[in-house]
């Protein structure tokens, strides 16, 4: 409206010239530079720029390996040639890690309408009369130049009939001629800080930023037999709207102690507009500059032609080279008494026709299964986008080729527990396999309710509810694992916020209630009003073999992110008897030994005579062992060896 009301003023006002007659809008001026298109923080919509402030640091933490914890940050200017990130332990003790800066150029493009017509969160997400400014290149280009274009409002960029009309899943981008319609990035710089202690507290600030001092804890590293609690928090499909904010902000006060944040995957909802990973990196700053967050990619990360894959690879890295895996996409991490690993729902699991590569990501899984030692690791969780066991009509069956080719992969090494997003609700499995509940398949959790502004999927719950399904709700909220032992583990959904539809075709939702007494409204789910799920997972390996998979040798010397078993007291007593028993046989064998030592010496220096009066067989009894002892032991005297 706003667009439309503007083209109608320019009309009114535009000089009877023959540039006029041709409907040039002189009252545009010409726009500012793109990256002012970023999204506010307070309001979470592009087309207000953000303050210098917000704009200088938005810090994330990624766990990349062994003692190793990835800074990524941004900044409007580059840093000094030379500089570095200072960081340092619990005892003051400083350090510096070396910098990685890197930017690109991308068009301004538009994936998906929900960018102006969103279901959830500011209307419009992102500000189409913004668009229509720049786009507008009459307003500065020369009218005989190649990229003069007229621009009166939104409808001359995208006609609105655009995404109605097959396909459906497309994108429209500006004109690449239109130097205002190309995004540039701001200068993302990457720090690794290495040689961190497990389960210690570091600070660190970012050079070129605001200078805020940040903590961390380094994630628990495995042992051999440990026993420490593991906390793993999960979200997964935030996007940005005040719902995303509600349920990060759960996660840090809630969950903050967790060693890490796993995302299940779709994480700013940028649709092709760029600038709305900088707003997101503002956004969840909060909580990802303080804990390490493991990401997997979703289609609203890699899909439309790869527009969000160069931002998605250069904000998030991943533990890919310490997994040794061959792609960033891919990838494994331990933590505590947990092997995680990060798939890709978005690699094919067959070789295609026009694909340059074979299956890289099923040869790596294998051998990654192959690599875990259950004494350290006991549980092995796996993280995709796309679920396999969900009944609501969104999504349904849609991973089915990739089930196929690894769901018997990782039954067959005992996987404990599969978390995934993508469909916009909660839901939890019972053990399956091939959907059959199987008491040794792992447990399926969809957590795709972190907030986006596409909406909740509560109305589309297949009935009956399928056997293999224990708990489902179109609510939002943050998952919580806690790992025990090698035998219990707890998990935990809570729901932090309930929307209901405003309109009477369901288009557009709104917050209501509270966590304790919210329903998102349609949710037609057997659980509807259920605050919470809750419940104790069990590894049963005398029931179940294939959760003893996992034996590969480990040792602290290589390259491995294990430790050293810790010694129990009951082990150290032990051992201590142990060496005590061991030093006194020892003594009493060299006691022994030295005797025999001397009265052999003191034979041997005796006058032959004795010797052949028989002494010497009256002391050994025709021993031949030992008298060719006692020849040799001579032997050997006499020539000082």
């Amino acid at each position: 409206m706003r667009a439309a009301v503007l083209f109608v003023l320019a009309l009114v006002s535009r000089p009877c010239d023959g540039a006029s007659a041709r409907g040039v809008t002189s009252r545009f001026e010409r726009p500012p530079a793109s990256r002012d298109y970023y999204a506010s923080l307070d309001s979470v919509r592009s087309g207000r720029a953000l303050t210098e402030t917000t704009r200088s640091s938005r810090a994330h933490l990624t766990p990349i390996g062994r003692g190793a914890v990835a800074v990524t940050w941004t900044t409007r200017e580059a840093l000094t040639s030379g500089t570095e990130l200072e960081f340092a332990d619990a005892g003051g003790r400083k350090r510096r890690a070396a910098i990685k800066s890197a930017s690109w150029t991308e068009q301004l493009c538009l994936g998906s309408p929900n960018g102006f017509n969103p279901k959830m969160g500011p209307k419009p997400a992102i500000d189409a009369e913004a668009l229509a400014t720049i786009a507008n290149t009459s307003s500065w280009a020369d009218a005989d130049a190649s990229n003069y274009r007229v621009i009166g409002s939104f409808e001359d960029v995208v006609p609105s009939a655009f995404w109605s009309s097959a396909p459906w899943d497309k994108s429209a981008c500006l004109d690449y001629s239109n130097p205002d319609a190309m995004y540039q990035s701001p200068i993302v710089h990457t720090a690794v800080l290495t040689g961190l202690k497990a389960d210690e507290r570091y600070s660190y600030s970012t050079p070129g930023g605001v200078g805020t001092k940040r903590t961390f804890k380094a994630p628990k590293a495995p042992k051999r037999g440990g026993r420490e609690t593991t906390k793993i928090a999960v979200v997964g499909d935030t996007g940005q709207t005040e719902v995303t904010r509600e349920v990060l902000t759960h996660v840090k006060e809630q969950l903050g102690d967790s060693e890490v944040l796993v995302h299940t995957g779709d994480l700013s909802y940028a649709d092709g507009f760029a600038p709305r990973w900088d707003s997101f990196e503002a956004m969840s700053e909060f909580v990802l500059s303080e804990m390490p967050m493991l990401t997997v990619p979703g289609n609203h990360d890699v899909a439309q032609n790869g527009m969000e894959l160069v931002s998605y690879l250069s904000r998030y890295p991943s533990p890919y080279v310490a997994s040794k895996s061959p792609s960033q996409l891919f990838w494994s991490y331990e933590v505590g008494q947990a092997h995680i690993i990060g798939l890709n729902s978005y690699a094919n699991t067959e070789v295609g026709i026009f694909d340059g590569a074979d299956s890289p990501q099923i040869a790596w899984l294998k051998q990654d299964l192959a690599a875990i030692n259950r004494e350290y690791t006991p549980w092995v969780i796996v993280v995709f986008h796309v679920p396999w066991y969900n009944s609501n009509h969104a999504h349904f069956k849609e991973a089915e080729r990739m089930r196929k080719a690894l769901e018997r992969i990782l039954f067959d090494a005992g996987v404990d527990l599969i978390l995934n997003g993508h469909v916009h609700s909660y839901e939890r499995s019972h053990p399956v396999l091939n959907y059959d509940t199987q008491q040794c398949g792992p447990v399926h959790i969809v957590v795709g309710d972190g907030g986006n502004y596409e909406g909740p999927y509560g109305h589309g719950w297949i009935e009956p509810q399928p056997s293999y399904s224990a708990f489902r709700e179109g609510s939002f909220g943050a998952g919580s694992l806690v790992i025990h032992d090698e035998t219990r583990a707890t998990w935990e959904w809570r729901r932090t916020t309930c929307v209901e539809n405003t309109t009477s075709n369901e288009s557009y939702f709104v917050k209501t209630g509270n966590a304790q007494t919210c329903r998102s409204i349609p949710d037609i789910s057997a659980q509807a009003m259920e605050p919470v799920d809750s419940i104790e997972l069990r590894r049963d390996t005398g029931a179940c073999p294939n959760k003893m998979v996992g034996s590969a040798a480990r040792s602290s010397a290589s390259e491995s992110p294990y430790t050293p078993r810790a010694a129990s007291t009951a082990s150290l007593y032990s051992a201590i008897v142990l060496l005590i028993i061991l030093w006194v046989a020892t003594t009493v064998a060299l006691v022994r030994s030295l005797k025999m030592i001397r009265d052999m010496k003191a034979r041997m220096y005796r006058s032959p005579a004795l010797l052949s009066e028989g002494e010497f067989d009256d002391q050994f009894e025709a021993s031949d062992d030992s008298a060719i002892a006692l020849k040799n032991f001579a032997r050997s005297e006499n020539l000082n060896i």
